[in-house]
């Protein structure tokens, strides 16, 4: 054979194993690419004393943000960080929610979720299940309009706040377990959006209270891009 029938043999062998390795590596990278994620998802936050004393159970409004990571796999995790507000007051050593007229405190509540994700993938959709563990942080301050020397269970309203974000976090009343689905429809190859249910138990809760108080059950929107 010519030799430079060999030249041409060899340049086109070594194009071909660098295209294939280039598309290899394009298709790799697809696969382990990440989606950010947005959730607005309406729930009840479950209050299980007496409604005389403190509000029934509050409906929050929680708008949730994070990333799913790898998208395009069966296994992945989806860390998301989840914020609402609402009221509190303290009766009988618990920071409980309290209808407006009766709150000492609004609490700025922050949910890090940290679940791994099971995806089921369809012709144009993809169910998704997750479970994973949860900070519950929740942040006490003086509610517009109340004073510090207002009255309050201990004695003054500034020490009410004090003790609500004691309750908060002095025991591990903070650590939830969590646990979800969610049904999302492809929109456009790079969109996809669909409903999503969340449910957040007070672990540390059941430890400390022996009850699910603070336990939150949503149902909303989840929007993948």
């Amino acid at each position: 054979m010519p030799l430079f029938c060999q030249g041409e043999d060899i340049e086109a062998a070594e194009s071909e194993e660098f295209l294939t390795e280039s598309s290899d590596e394009e298709t790799s990278k697809a696969h382990y690419t990440a989606d950010f994620i947005l959730q607005f998802e309406p729930g009840v936050y479950i209050n299980t004393e007496s409604v005389l004393v403190s509000a029934p159970s509050p409906i929050v409004y929680p708008i949730s943000v994070g990333f799913i990571w790898p998208n395009s796999t069966v296994l992945s995790v989806q860390p998301t960080i989840s914020f609402f507000m609402m009221q509190h007051l303290y009766y009988e050593d618990r920071a409980l929610p309290a209808e407006i007229e009766n709150r000492t405190s609004t609490t700025l509540s922050f949910l890090l979720n940290i679940p791994a994700v099971y995806s089921i993938f369809l012709e144009k959709s993809r169910f998704q299940i997750t479970a994973g563990l949860g900070i519950f942080m929740r942040f006490g301050i003086r509610a517009h309009g109340v004073k510090d020397s207002d009255s309050g269970w201990s004695g003054s309203a500034g020490e009410d706040v004090s003790l609500i974000n004691d309750y908060f976090w002095k025991q591990p009343r903070w650590f939830y377990l969590t646990a979800g689905g969610s049904w999302l429809y492809d929109l456009t190859p790079q969109l996809r959006a669909g409903p999503v249910i969340n449910i957040s138990i007070p672990v540390g809760g059941l430890i400390v209270d022996h009850d699910v108080q603070g336990m939150l059950i949503s149902l909303g929107i989840k929007i993948c891009r």
